[in-house]
């Protein structure tokens, strides 16, 4: 199987690589993940990102194998080779990694309460029998579905794959930040793959070799990983007008659910969604009904609905009449409940209700978590003196190390602006 890729050029799965992956790529469950996008509705500031989650798919198992192609023969020179079974399992398990991400992504696990995250759905679909992934799997090998599942969270006798697939340095982070980088029309996550590849190494341990970079080499590329993930999160997956999208369909979910704990399902609502409103579980095949196509076609049947809430919310998806937000980020943050409340009063007072629009969003995320095990760290190797974690190694990695990133906006319609900036203006520092 060849391939063409923006981001990666042509991708093959031939010889060795093509064990497997092309029966994958082909099952229902897989080809679903063409009608999930990866940054849910992101597009709403980036029109460009209307990328796939399978797209994303693609690009993790060919960074797999080329992390494989760089690794198995350092390993076989350590005298722990990786035999077929470890090499098909890693490729299966980079592919499959995202098989349970719902509509909208990550958007879509905030949506109803109780709601499993998507690496619980994506074990789900794996170890059932009855869909294709688990029977091709099985195919191969009866094990295999149980070792691919255990995989995809990072469980495996051999650290170096376990960590490749789930890790501070993954296959998957590889890919979504070049891809998202190039798909959003920005360059804040780019770095140098090829390099950065290049330089792992591996290092003894009595659990197996375990992955590390040769630091003269590969520290400049480690750290520009680490620093494009920061300024992706910076610029793109925290851009206001994205967590203003994500805020209206929250709204939208949290109405809808209300609506239906009072006995009214509105027009248009998919089964699963309805249960999942109504905090039921929903079967593994229910789920994998659900894509990004039939949540915008609910989103548009509610913006019918008699309920003014509801519809209006949804109005708004259709047509990107996004919510307002308001940086806190120079106020102090043991004043954001009383914010919150005012906010609420303000919002109150210009005829809309509190619950669906007023909000503080607080977006948060840490671009490098130093291990609390240390074996799970990534070892940088010096020439003439002794290995040293990453977060030793690199001057700027310590910066950054267990130092979140945080934006904390407030969210709320236009007509309030005026008001909620000058209750900001009144709580700012000098004021």
């Amino acid at each position: 199987m060849i391939l063409r890729d923006p981001v990666h050029g042509v991708v093959a799965f031939e010889g060795e690589n093509g064990r497997v992956l092309p029966r994958l790529i082909d099952t229902v469950e897989m080809q679903r993940l063409r009608r999930v996008r990866a940054l849910g509705v992101a597009s709403m500031a980036f029109p460009g990102a209307e990328h796939s989650r399978f797209a994303h798919a693609i690009g993790a198992a060919h960074v797999m194998a080329r992390f494989l192609a760089r690794i198995e023969p350092l390993a076989e020179a350590m005298g722990a080779p990786l035999d077929p079974v470890d090499h098909d399992d890693a490729l299966a398990a980079a592919l499959l990694h995202d098989l349970g991400h719902g509509p909208l992504s990550h958007l879509f696990e905030e949506a109803f309460p109780g709601m499993h995250a998507h690496e619980l759905w994506t074990s789900a679909i794996i170890l059932d029998p009855d869909t294709e992934i688990h029977r091709a799997l099985a195919a191969r090998e009866p094990e295999m579905p149980s070792r691919v599942e255990r995989l995809v969270h990072g469980v495996h006798p051999m650290p170096v794959l376990a960590r490749a697939v789930s890790g501070m340095l993954d296959v998957d982070r590889c890919d979504y930040l070049l891809r998202d980088s190039h798909m959003t029309g920005t360059r804040y996550g780019l770095f140098d793959l090829d390099w950065l590849l290049r330089s792992l190494a591996l290092e003894p341990d009595a659990s197996g070799p375990r992955l590390a970079v040769e630091g003269s080499k590969g520290l400049p590329a480690v750290e520009g990983f680490f620093l494009a993930r920061l300024f992706m999160y910076q610029q793109v997956y925290f851009h206001k007008a994205t967590r203003a999208a994500e805020s209206v369909l929250r709204s939208t979910f949290r109405r809808l659910a209300d609506l239906v704990a009072d006995g009214r399902v509105p027009d248009g609502t998919p089964g699963p969604i309805t249960r999942l409103a109504r905090g039921e579980r929903i079967s593994t095949q229910a789920y994998l009904s659900l894509d990004d196509n039939v949540l915008w076609r609910a989103v548009d049947a509610w913006s019918d609905d008699p309920d003014k809430v509801l519809s209006g919310l949804a109005a708004r998806c259709g047509r990107r009449d996004l919510f307002k937000t308001a940086s806190l980020d120079d106020i102090d943050p043991d004043l954001d409940e009383t914010i919150r409340q005012e906010l609420e009063s303000i919002v109150g007072a210009q005829g809309f209700d509190p619950r669906y629009f007023a909000a503080l969003d607080v977006a948060e995320v840490l671009p490098f978590e130093a291990p609390r095990v240390p074996e799970e760290g990534l070892r940088v190797l010096h020439a003439r003196r002794p290995a040293q974690p990453l977060e030793h190694a690199s001057f700027i990695i310590s910066r950054v190390a267990d130092t979140p990133f945080v934006r904390r906006r407030l969210v709320f319609p236009a007509a309030a602006r005026a008001a909620v900036t000058e209750m900001l203006e009144a709580r700012r520092p000098g004021r």
